[in-house]
């Protein structure tokens, strides 16, 4: 079979490792060489699927200026359970076949070859091939061949390689995936070289969650409804490898809430307030129940997401508690307090005057009828016009419900205005204007009056 020629000049660990990958891309039944503590060769070109595994097994210095390095390779395949013996020896003869050709390879450079200048680094000629039996695991059999080199001087200048922990067993979340709950990770179980330290990591729907870095973590609300896993770093005096744990959830949750409810309507006496129920999240399905509140006492018999102010809402604060309910918990949320106001004074149809439209006489204000909250105040304002259609004026002083009509009123026009006032606010109205306001004679002599033009005002307008 043809291989291909590889330039062995400087020759380390590392070149050693390049002429594997070499060999794998070469021989028919090597596919991929994987790097590790243990490097891995897959020979799925073959059928059989044999594998090379190759790891340093002694690294011994020799003297200050001087270090051999030796390495095991093993071939190996997966024995059939059926005909086990007589598979066995056919495994290991192929093995055996395979690591002969990759040392030949090794054979077929002169020493001189593989020399370093200026580490003086070679590959020993030393090597032996021999078969083994359940080297990695009951199924498996093949070759291991030792390969051996060495450097006369230039310790400190040779790469030892070395590799990041090896996860053999993954770590465990475990615990009950409910809001609240504390989760805990194993570190799992790793193979490293000395001391192996621990760092974790929490996730969210495979996303870290800030913060989370302990070997245990506690449910909030942000994790209702995800997945949660921890990746553990190893680290060791050679590298650093991160494992992801099993992944446990959905996690439950009783009801929590995102956004209080909203109370939203007119905030005046009379009218009806609407509470939303807000915005939640937990475990299907949450229902809702209401209790409406002034100044954050209950009002008896209001448990819907309606209610209508009354009177002695006025001035307070009014809100609503939403209690949301699943099968995991009750949880309670305040909406918005509503402080109430009253109703702006409305006057309908008009103030009228009665009485004797005539000089002398007393007009009276009659109101008309009025709401609001809290009870209006009336008052008065009584004014004059020339024409009785515009140019309307106040007369001066004159806010009684009374008026009595005076000389300088004579051929004038009166009327009325009627203004209700409360905190809310004011209502204005004005009556029909009274006819002109006539003349009248005085009689001396007779001691008596003499009056014309009198026109009685009795509901007038």
């Amino acid at each position: 079979m043809a291989f291909a020629v590889y330039s062995m000049k400087s020759l380390t660990i590392k070149n050693i490792e390049s002429i594997m990958e070499g060999i794998a891309s070469e021989h028919p039944q090597i596919n991929t060489v994987l790097k590790g503590n243990v490097w891995d060769v897959d020979l799925t070109k073959d059928v059989t699927g044999v594998y090379l595994i190759y790891e340093v097994t002694n690294i011994a210095p020799n003297g200050f200026n001087g270090i051999d390095y030796s390495l095991d390779v093993f071939l190996c395949d997966n024995v059939t359970e059926i005909n086990t013996a007589t598979n066995e020896v056919s495994v290991q003869n192929e093995c055996s076949l395979i690591a002969l050709d990759m040392m030949s390879i090794f054979e077929n450079y002169n020493k001189a070859s593989w020399a370093d200048k200026d580490l003086n680094l070679v590959l020993n000629k030393t090597w032996s091939v021999q078969p083994f039996t359940e080297r990695f695991d009951s199924l498996y059999s093949g070759a291991a061949v030792n390969v051996s080199l060495s450097t006369s001087y230039g310790y400190a200048r040779c790469q030892v390689p070395t590799a990041a922990p090896i996860n053999l067993e993954s770590p465990i979340v475990s615990g009950i995936t409910e809001r609240g709950e504390t989760l805990a990770c194993t570190e799992g179980v790793w193979q490293g070289v000395g001391v192996i330290t621990y760092t974790y990591q929490w996730r969210r729907n495979f996303a870290n969650i800030e913060g989370a870095t302990d070997t245990t973590y506690t449910l909030v609300y942000q994790d209702d409804n995800a997945f949660i896993s921890c990746n553990v770093t190893a680290t060791d005096s050679s590298g650093t490898t991160t494992k992801l744990s099993n992944v446990v959830g959905a996690v439950l949750a009783a009801p929590y809430s995102l956004f209080a409810p909203i109370v939203s309507g007119t905030f005046r006496v009379g009218e009806t307030l609407t509470s939303s129920e807000g915005v939640w999240q937990g475990i299907p399905t949450i229902t809702f129940a209401y209790q409406w509140r002034r100044f954050g006492i209950n009002i008896d018999g209001e448990t819907t997401n309606e209610y209508t102010l009354s009177n002695g809402d006025y001035n307070t604060a009014i809100d609503c508690v939403v209690t949301a309910t699943n099968s995991l918990g009750v949880s309670s949320a305040d909406s918005n307090d509503a402080i109430i106001q009253g109703i702006i004074p409305i006057i309908s149809g008009l103030p009228f005057i009665t009485g004797v439209v005539s000089i002398g006489r007393v007009l009276t204000a009659n109101a008309a009828s009025t709401s609001g909250f809290p009870t209006p105040n009336t008052t008065w304002q009584w004014q004059i016009s020339n024409d009785g259609v515009s140019g309307w004026a106040n007369i001066e002083g004159e806010t009684e419900q009374t008026y009595l009509i005076t000389l300088s009123d004579e051929f004038k026009y009166i009327r009325v205005s009627q203004i209700e006032t409360n905190a809310e606010g004011t209502d204005t109205a004005s009556s029909l204007s009274t006819t002109e306001i006539g003349e009248y004679v005085l009689v001396w002599g007779a001691l008596s009056v003499e009056a014309w033009g009198d026109t009685t005002v009795d509901n007038w307008g």
